[in-house]
Protein backbone atom coordinates (compact mmCIF):
# COMPACT_ATOMS: atom_id res chain seq x y z
CA UNK A 1 0.00 0.00 0.00
CA UNK A 2 1.14 3.55 -0.75
CA UNK A 3 -0.19 7.01 0.05
CA UNK A 4 0.94 9.86 -2.19
CA UNK A 5 -0.49 12.94 -3.87
CA UNK A 6 -1.09 11.04 -7.11
CA UNK A 7 -2.82 8.17 -5.34
CA UNK A 8 -5.00 10.48 -3.24
CA UNK A 9 -5.98 12.37 -6.41
CA UNK A 10 -6.82 9.11 -8.22
CA UNK A 11 -8.90 7.82 -5.32
CA UNK A 12 -10.64 11.18 -5.00
CA UNK A 13 -11.51 11.12 -8.70
CA UNK A 14 -12.96 7.61 -8.32
CA UNK A 15 -14.93 8.72 -5.27
CA UNK A 16 -16.39 11.67 -7.16
CA UNK A 17 -17.36 9.35 -10.03
CA UNK A 18 -19.35 7.23 -7.58
CA UNK A 19 -20.95 10.30 -5.99
CA UNK A 20 -22.11 11.58 -9.38
CA UNK A 21 -23.94 8.30 -10.04
CA UNK A 22 -26.55 9.55 -7.57
CA UNK A 23 -29.27 11.56 -9.35
CA UNK A 24 -29.85 13.98 -6.47
CA UNK A 25 -26.27 15.27 -6.39
CA UNK A 26 -25.88 18.78 -7.77
CA UNK A 27 -22.12 19.22 -7.39
CA UNK A 28 -19.14 18.45 -5.20
CA UNK A 29 -17.17 21.09 -3.32
CA UNK A 30 -13.58 20.68 -2.14
CA UNK A 31 -12.76 23.75 -0.10
CA UNK A 32 -13.84 26.54 -2.48
CA UNK A 33 -13.37 24.44 -5.62
CA UNK A 34 -16.69 23.47 -7.22
CA UNK A 35 -16.78 20.32 -9.37
CA UNK A 36 -19.92 20.08 -11.46
CA UNK A 37 -21.66 16.97 -12.67
CA UNK A 38 -20.88 16.06 -16.27
CA UNK A 39 -18.09 18.60 -16.64
CA UNK A 40 -14.42 17.88 -17.23
CA UNK A 41 -12.61 18.21 -13.93
CA UNK A 42 -8.88 17.74 -14.50
CA UNK A 43 -8.09 21.39 -13.74
CA UNK A 44 -10.46 21.48 -10.75
CA UNK A 45 -8.96 18.29 -9.31
CA UNK A 46 -5.47 19.74 -9.48
CA UNK A 47 -6.67 22.93 -7.82
CA UNK A 48 -8.44 20.92 -5.13
CA UNK A 49 -5.28 18.91 -4.48
CA UNK A 50 -3.21 22.09 -4.23
CA UNK A 51 -5.57 23.25 -1.49
CA UNK A 52 -5.89 19.87 0.28
CA UNK A 53 -2.62 18.01 -0.03
CA UNK A 54 0.28 18.91 2.23
CA UNK A 55 1.75 15.48 2.91
CA UNK A 56 0.64 11.86 3.06
CA UNK A 57 -1.15 12.58 6.37
CA UNK A 58 -3.58 14.98 4.66
CA UNK A 59 -7.33 14.56 4.43
CA UNK A 60 -9.68 15.98 1.81
CA UNK A 61 -12.44 18.41 2.86
CA UNK A 62 -15.26 17.38 0.56
CA UNK A 63 -18.94 18.23 0.61
CA UNK A 64 -21.84 17.22 -1.62
CA UNK A 65 -24.66 19.56 -2.61
CA UNK A 66 -27.90 17.57 -2.59
CA UNK A 67 -31.07 18.56 -4.45
CA UNK A 68 -34.08 17.68 -2.32
CA UNK A 69 -37.77 18.29 -2.81
CA UNK A 70 -39.51 20.20 0.01
CA UNK A 71 -42.27 17.58 -0.29
CA UNK A 72 -39.91 14.61 0.10
CA UNK A 73 -40.56 12.37 3.10
CA UNK A 74 -36.81 11.86 3.37
CA UNK A 75 -35.37 14.48 5.72
CA UNK A 76 -31.78 15.77 5.51
CA UNK A 77 -31.05 14.08 8.85
CA UNK A 78 -32.28 10.73 7.57
CA UNK A 79 -30.40 11.20 4.31
CA UNK A 80 -27.10 11.87 6.07
CA UNK A 81 -27.41 8.71 8.15
CA UNK A 82 -27.34 6.62 4.97
CA UNK A 83 -23.61 6.99 4.29
CA UNK A 84 -23.54 3.60 2.54
CA UNK A 85 -25.29 5.37 -0.37
CA UNK A 86 -21.90 6.88 -1.21
CA UNK A 87 -20.05 3.57 -1.18
CA UNK A 88 -18.82 4.03 2.39
CA UNK A 89 -19.22 0.45 3.59
CA UNK A 90 -17.98 -0.78 6.95
CA UNK A 91 -15.77 -3.37 5.26
CA UNK A 92 -13.91 -0.55 3.47
CA UNK A 93 -13.55 1.72 6.50
CA UNK A 94 -10.97 1.60 9.23
CA UNK A 95 -12.94 4.16 11.23
CA UNK A 96 -15.37 7.03 10.99
CA UNK A 97 -17.57 9.26 13.10
CA UNK A 98 -20.44 11.65 12.43
CA UNK A 99 -20.13 15.23 13.68
CA UNK A 100 -23.80 16.16 13.86
CA UNK A 101 -23.37 19.88 14.54
CA UNK A 102 -21.28 20.22 11.36
CA UNK A 103 -23.37 17.79 9.24
CA UNK A 104 -20.14 15.97 8.46
CA UNK A 105 -18.54 12.55 8.58
CA UNK A 106 -14.87 12.13 9.39
CA UNK A 107 -13.70 9.04 7.56
CA UNK A 108 -10.54 6.99 7.15
CA UNK A 109 -10.66 4.10 4.70
CA UNK A 110 -8.54 0.99 4.98
CA UNK A 111 -6.49 2.17 2.01
CA UNK A 112 -5.47 5.23 4.04
CA UNK A 113 -7.70 7.77 2.27
CA UNK A 114 -9.15 10.35 4.65
CA UNK A 115 -12.18 12.53 4.05
CA UNK A 116 -14.08 15.17 5.97
CA UNK A 117 -17.33 14.48 4.14
CA UNK A 118 -20.04 17.09 4.52
CA UNK A 119 -23.52 17.83 3.17
CA UNK A 120 -25.36 20.86 1.86
CA UNK A 121 -29.04 20.68 0.91
CA UNK A 122 -30.80 22.79 -1.70
CA UNK A 123 -34.58 22.58 -1.79
CA UNK A 124 -35.89 22.34 -5.32
CA UNK A 125 -39.53 21.88 -6.34
CA UNK A 126 -38.47 19.96 -9.46
CA UNK A 127 -36.20 17.53 -7.60
CA UNK A 128 -37.20 13.87 -7.74
CA UNK A 129 -38.01 12.09 -4.50
CA UNK A 130 -35.04 10.23 -3.04
CA UNK A 131 -35.25 6.49 -2.48
CA UNK A 132 -32.85 5.27 0.18
CA UNK A 133 -31.58 1.72 0.18
CA UNK A 134 -31.73 -0.32 3.36
CA UNK A 135 -28.92 0.27 5.79
CA UNK A 136 -26.30 -2.39 6.35
CA UNK A 137 -27.58 -5.07 8.68
CA UNK A 138 -24.98 -4.77 11.39
CA UNK A 139 -25.46 -6.02 14.91
CA UNK A 140 -24.98 -3.33 17.53
CA UNK A 141 -24.11 -4.55 21.02
CA UNK A 142 -26.12 -2.40 23.47
CA UNK A 143 -23.25 -2.67 25.97
CA UNK A 144 -20.68 -1.30 23.51
CA UNK A 145 -22.03 0.46 20.43
CA UNK A 146 -20.34 -0.12 17.10
CA UNK A 147 -20.12 3.68 16.81
CA UNK A 148 -17.57 3.53 19.64
CA UNK A 149 -15.45 1.11 17.63
CA UNK A 150 -15.56 3.20 14.46
CA UNK A 151 -14.75 6.37 16.39
CA UNK A 152 -11.81 4.74 18.20
CA UNK A 153 -10.06 3.79 14.97
CA UNK A 154 -10.62 7.21 13.45
CA UNK A 155 -9.03 8.82 16.52
CA UNK A 156 -6.11 6.39 16.19
CA UNK A 157 -5.38 7.78 12.74
CA UNK A 158 -5.78 11.33 14.03
CA UNK A 159 -3.24 10.61 16.76
CA UNK A 160 -0.87 9.05 14.26
CA UNK A 161 -1.10 11.96 11.83
CA UNK A 162 -0.45 14.47 14.60
CA UNK A 163 2.51 12.38 15.77
CA UNK A 164 4.14 12.46 12.32
CA UNK A 165 3.46 16.17 11.99
CA UNK A 166 5.36 16.59 15.28
CA UNK A 167 2.36 17.88 17.25
CA UNK A 168 3.25 15.80 20.28
CA UNK A 169 0.79 17.58 22.58
CA UNK A 170 -2.34 16.72 20.58
CA UNK A 171 -1.03 13.30 19.57
CA UNK A 172 -0.35 12.36 23.20
CA UNK A 173 -3.75 13.71 24.23
CA UNK A 174 -5.51 11.55 21.60
CA UNK A 175 -3.39 8.53 22.47
CA UNK A 176 -4.29 8.92 26.15
CA UNK A 177 -7.97 9.27 25.21
CA UNK A 178 -7.89 5.93 23.42
CA UNK A 179 -5.97 4.20 26.20
CA UNK A 180 -8.64 5.48 28.58
CA UNK A 181 -11.25 4.06 26.20
CA UNK A 182 -9.82 0.58 26.83
CA UNK A 183 -10.27 1.19 30.56
CA UNK A 184 -13.90 2.11 29.95
CA UNK A 185 -14.30 -1.12 27.97
CA UNK A 186 -12.94 -3.04 30.94
CA UNK A 187 -15.29 -1.25 33.34
CA UNK A 188 -18.29 -2.13 31.16
CA UNK A 189 -17.12 -5.75 30.96
CA UNK A 190 -16.82 -5.76 34.76
CA UNK A 191 -20.39 -4.46 35.08
CA UNK A 192 -21.55 -7.22 32.76
CA UNK A 193 -19.71 -9.85 34.80
CA UNK A 194 -21.10 -8.73 38.16
CA UNK A 195 -24.51 -7.56 36.94
CA UNK A 196 -24.19 -4.11 38.45
CA UNK A 197 -22.53 -0.77 37.73
CA UNK A 198 -22.05 -0.04 41.42
CA UNK A 199 -18.82 -1.33 42.93
CA UNK A 200 -17.98 -0.11 46.41
CA UNK A 201 -14.56 -1.71 46.13
CA UNK A 202 -12.56 -2.92 43.18
CA UNK A 203 -11.26 -6.40 42.47
CA UNK A 204 -7.58 -5.70 41.84
CA UNK A 205 -8.26 -6.03 38.14
CA UNK A 206 -5.43 -6.52 35.70
CA UNK A 207 -5.21 -3.46 33.48
CA UNK A 208 -5.43 -4.90 29.97
CA UNK A 209 -3.29 -2.33 28.19
CA UNK A 210 -0.36 -2.89 30.58
CA UNK A 211 0.41 -6.21 28.89
CA UNK A 212 0.81 -4.46 25.52
CA UNK A 213 3.22 -1.74 26.56
CA UNK A 214 6.70 -1.49 25.01
CA UNK A 215 5.78 -3.57 21.97
CA UNK A 216 5.70 -0.90 19.27
CA UNK A 217 7.88 -2.03 16.34
CA UNK A 218 8.40 1.49 14.97
CA UNK A 219 11.11 3.58 16.60
CA UNK A 220 12.54 7.06 16.17
CA UNK A 221 15.55 8.91 17.51
CA UNK A 222 13.11 11.19 19.38
CA UNK A 223 12.16 9.84 22.80
CA UNK A 224 8.82 11.67 22.88
CA UNK A 225 7.86 10.23 19.51
CA UNK A 226 8.65 6.76 20.86
CA UNK A 227 6.63 7.22 24.04
CA UNK A 228 3.54 8.40 22.16
CA UNK A 229 3.95 5.80 19.39
CA UNK A 230 4.02 3.07 22.01
CA UNK A 231 0.78 4.37 23.54
CA UNK A 232 -0.91 4.41 20.13
CA UNK A 233 0.25 0.87 19.34
CA UNK A 234 -0.66 -0.34 22.82
CA UNK A 235 -4.16 1.09 22.49
CA UNK A 236 -4.63 -0.59 19.09
CA UNK A 237 -3.68 -4.05 20.34
CA UNK A 238 -5.73 -3.74 23.50
CA UNK A 239 -8.84 -2.38 21.81
CA UNK A 240 -8.90 -5.23 19.32
CA UNK A 241 -8.58 -7.75 22.15
CA UNK A 242 -11.37 -6.23 24.24
CA UNK A 243 -13.72 -5.53 21.32
CA UNK A 244 -13.76 -9.25 20.56
CA UNK A 245 -15.39 -9.76 23.97
CA UNK A 246 -18.31 -7.56 22.85
CA UNK A 247 -18.35 -8.74 19.23
CA UNK A 248 -17.08 -12.35 18.90
CA UNK A 249 -17.24 -12.12 15.08
CA UNK A 250 -15.43 -8.76 14.99
CA UNK A 251 -12.71 -8.55 12.37
CA UNK A 252 -9.72 -7.05 14.10
CA UNK A 253 -8.42 -3.83 12.57
CA UNK A 254 -4.90 -3.56 13.94
CA UNK A 255 -3.31 -5.06 10.83
CA UNK A 256 -5.12 -2.54 8.58
CA UNK A 257 -4.07 0.24 10.93
CA UNK A 258 -0.44 -0.88 10.74
CA UNK A 259 -0.49 -0.84 6.95
CA UNK A 260 -1.40 2.84 7.11
CA UNK A 261 1.24 3.38 9.78
CA UNK A 262 3.90 1.92 7.46
CA UNK A 263 2.87 4.45 4.81
CA UNK A 264 3.12 7.27 7.34
CA UNK A 265 6.57 6.08 8.35
CA UNK A 266 7.62 6.04 4.69
CA UNK A 267 6.24 9.56 4.33
CA UNK A 268 8.53 10.70 7.15
CA UNK A 269 11.57 9.31 5.32
CA UNK A 270 10.46 10.77 1.97
CA UNK A 271 8.60 14.01 2.78
CA UNK A 272 6.43 15.65 0.15
CA UNK A 273 7.76 18.57 -1.87
CA UNK A 274 4.31 20.15 -1.99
Amino acid sequence: MEISRDIIKRELDNFINNIFLLPEINCVKIRDVVIKKGAKRKKELEEAMDKSYHDCYSDVDLSVVVNISPKDIISPTEYMKNIVRFGIHTDKCLGFCFVEENSMYRIVLKNGMRYDFGFEFEYNDTAEFITLQSKEDEWNNPDWAIENVNRFWFIQIQALGKLYRKDFLISDHLANMNLNETLVQQMVLRDMEYGTNHHRYGYEEQIAYMSNKHKCPIKSDNKYFNIIADKIYCAALTYDELTLLFYPEYKTRCSDFMEIWKCYELGKKHPSVY
